[in-house]
Order: C-alpha cells, then structure tokens, then sequence
C-alpha cells in the first residue's frame, strides 16, 4: 500500500501538478492521523475493559468476604445473646435475702454470664484494597462510603469488644474471692468437676452490691455489643447489595 502511495506521488511530481500533489499529501497525512488516533482508541477500549474485568473480580472477591462475615456474625449474635439472657437472670436475682434454691442456677447463670463471645470479621480484601490505594478507583460513589463506614464502625466495636472482656476478667477476680469458682466450673460437662465441699455458696453474692455492679457492668457492654452487632448487620447487607450491582 506504502509504494502504490509513493508511485502516485512521483507520478504527481512528474507532471508538475504541484497542487493535487498537496491535497493528495494533506489527505495521506489525515489518514495517517486517523489510523493513530483508531489505534489509541482500541487501546483506551481494551485497558478500559480490562479495568472494568478487574473491578468486576474485586467486588465478587469483595462479596464473598462480606457474606462469610455476616454469616458468622449471625453466630456471634446468638451467643451474645445468651449471654445477656443470663446476665438479666442474675440481675433480676439480686436481693437482701437471696433464696438458697438459687445457688445452681446462680452456678449455671455465672458460667454462661461470663462466656465472652467476640466477633473477628474478616477484613483480608479490604485491607489489601485500602493499602493499595484501588478503593478510589471504585465507579460506585455509595460503595466507597459504605466501605469507610465499615472500617469506622470496626475501629469502634473493636473498642466495645476489648472493654467487654475485661468486665469478665473483673467477675472472675471477685468470684475468686468472695465466691467459688469451682462451683461454676462444675457447669461445664467437659470438666468432670465436683461441687465445692467448704460451704462457699455464689447464691450469697446475690446480696452484695459490689457483684451486682459488676454483672451491671457486663450486661451494659453486652447490650452495647449487641446494638453494634445489629448496627453492622445492616452495613454488611447495604454492602453487599452494593457489591452485586
């Protein structure tokens, strides 16, 4: 094609027709220009297209974390309630003159008051979107703001989660002292043990006020955890939502 071009310029040059030799060159340059500029528009369109595949496998690798996360924060949840459940038990037990039929409810109360279920969610994708940079070349404007929501609210129920766990270590050290922790331990079949022989009784800590703050304590974080558990519930359902469209 090159040397057909070549000949019909000589040609042109020979019979001194200087005139059509410029517009013949003027159009051989514009199809030169046309053919850059279709050149870089099928690259534009191929990298496009390859950012697009790109994001599409982030927000599929995206959902399936968010979906392993919400499936066990159902989990969590239902622990968490037991939890409170028996915390209220022992809350509404408390009393001047607690009665004696109590003390193995109060063991088994206890044993599931302190039980202290934590939710871990998995943030591997996110951390690597975020670390990267990638997340400010999401095309989803609701997408970025529900992620940085997400990371915000982590940052605070990890927070609730760490305070909740130091309101049971505080229990254990009062049972330790003033109660018997043998006897709740008797709770839990995997121990094989038997009920304490030296009288010590956690029915009576029914009737000190300092216990009743402290399973006060507990009861107010695990409700605070559990609001935060429903709180990312929703985020994680917008997020996934988010992600599949």
């Amino acid at each position: 094609m090159i040397s057909i071009f070549r000949k019909i310029r000589q040609k042109l040059l020979q019979q001194n027709r200087v005139t059509r030799y410029l517009v013949y060159a003027l159009g051989e340059i514009l199809l030169v220009v046309i053919g850059i500029l279709i050149a870089l528009q099928v690259n534009n369109w191929n990298e496009n297209r390859k950012d697009a595949e790109k994001e599409i496998q982030l927000l599929t690798n995206l959902q399936v974390e968010f979906k392993d996360n919400l499936k066990d924060l159902d989990s969590i949840t239902i622990e968490v309630e037991e939890v409170i459940y028996s915390l209220e038990k022992l809350f509404d037990s408390f009393s001047k003159d607690p009665s004696p039929y109590l003390r193995d409810s109060v063991d088994r109360w206890i044993a599931s008051g302190l039980q202290s279920p934590n939710w871990k969610p998995s943030q591997y994708i996110l951390n690597s979107l975020t670390s990267s940079g990638s997340i400010t070349n999401l095309k989803n404007e609701r997408l970025k703001l529900l992620l940085y929501q997400w990371s915000r609210q982590q940052n605070e129920m990890l927070e609730v989660q760490l305070r909740s766990e130091e309101t049971g270590e505080e229990i254990i050290s009062y049972v330790k002292e003033f109660g018997s922790l043998r006897n709740i331990d008797t709770t839990h079949s995997d121990f094989n043990y038997k009920s304490s022989t030296l009288g010590k009784s956690n029915s009576g800590l029914l009737s000190d006020v300092r216990f009743e703050n402290l399973i006060d304590d507990k009861l107010y974080m695990y409700k605070l955890t559990k609001k935060w558990l429903d709180t990312a519930k929703k985020t994680l359902e917008q997020l996934i939502e988010e992600t599949n469209s």
